[in-house]
């Protein structure tokens, strides 16, 4: 074989080579924003719970499906709003959250865009999920005023980054609770991509990250905990785990440590993996939530009314 063709040769391999990682970058950008619906196979009922079945649109126009359960007893105004993570929905976020009815909370669940029952086909990693909870807290301000007085916010995963930006957007949230909650849009997908599947950043998920942009039409970096939690100043509780391979516990400590709030607390879970805090957790999980939201979300105060003065003592 002379030079002149083991250079095309060579060439020829090169090319091959580059297209198949733009193929296999391209494939794998629709797996992360089309990844799939989980059914939704927990509900209240199972837990002897009595909800209500909701329904809203964003604002892009994306009709969403979640449950509000109200606080037993009675009406309350502390309301805790649930977001899930990627690939999950609202059924699995109650089978590990419900327990939070037992201390007087109202429980409102939703589904994110392309998840459980909702609508949609393009999941995002977080980026189009801040607009569902932005539909979501309007829906329970709209229409549950007086169980919208004081909020809290949990979120797990991608959940997470979507309750941390949450909270640096609205102020007048009571508290953030974000477990299992990714630094960096960018790094959980090499982090994922690398665990996973063993693959390398360079080229193929430098590839994957450029066709995901390309098409949701934006980037969803900016969204990430990383740029918002500095802004988070309510009170905030960060819990991971010590053997979760995709959203190492260093991550949970550097949020913890960007954050601003005075009253910031954190967890670490000995031997629970990604999404496992509460079932490795147990009881004390259970305990070290509740406690959380039973400090920080309060009944409002009734507005004080002037003394009525009798009748026959009026001049």
């Amino acid at each position: 074989m002379s030079k002149a063709e083991m250079i095309n040769w060579f060439l020829f391999a090169l090319g091959a080579i580059a297209a198949l990682a733009v193929y296999l970058s391209y494939k794998k950008s629709s797996a992360i924003i089309q990844p799939g619906r989980k059914a939704v196979a927990f509900s209240p009922d199972q837990f002897r719970l009595a909800h209500e079945t909701v329904e809203f649109s964003t604002a892009d126009g994306v009709r969403l499906k979640g449950w509000f359960i109200p606080a037993p007893g009675g009406e309350s105004g502390k309301t805790i709003i649930f977001c899930h993570g990627w690939t999950s929905n609202r059924g699995e976020m109650l089978r590990d959250t419900w327990f939070l009815a037992e201390s007087g909370f109202n429980l409102f669940y939703f589904d994110f865009r392309a998840s459980g029952d909702s609508k949609g086909a393009v999941s995002s990693v977080g980026y189009l999920e801040t607009r569902d909870f932005d539909a979501a807290y309007e829906f329970l301000k709209a229409n549950r005023p007086h169980m919208a007085e004081s909020v809290g916010v949990f979120g797990t995963s991608m959940g997470g980054s979507v309750a941390v930006y949450a909270a640096a957007k609205y102020p007048e949230l009571a508290c953030v609770l974000a477990e299992n909650t990714f630094l960096s849009y960018n790094k959980v997908v090499a982090n994922w991509s690398w665990n996973r599947l063993k693959t390398p950043y360079f080229p193929l998920v430098w590839l994957t990250l450029f066709f995901v942009r390309r098409k949701l039409k934006a980037d969803p970096e900016p969204y990430s905990p990383l740029h918002n939690a500095a802004r988070v100043r309510i009170p905030a509780m960060f819990i991971n785990g010590d053997n979760d391979d995709l959203v190492p516990a260093s991550d949970s400590e550097r949020l913890f440590g960007l954050c601003t709030s005075e009253k910031k607390q954190i967890w670490t879970v000995a031997g629970a993996s990604h999404a496992k805090c509460a079932e490795v957790g147990g009881q004390v999980y259970k305990e070290k939530v509740a406690a959380f939201f039973g400090e920080h979300l309060r009944e409002p105060e009734q507005e004080k009314l002037p003394p009525q003065v009798p009748a026959a003592a009026r001049p």
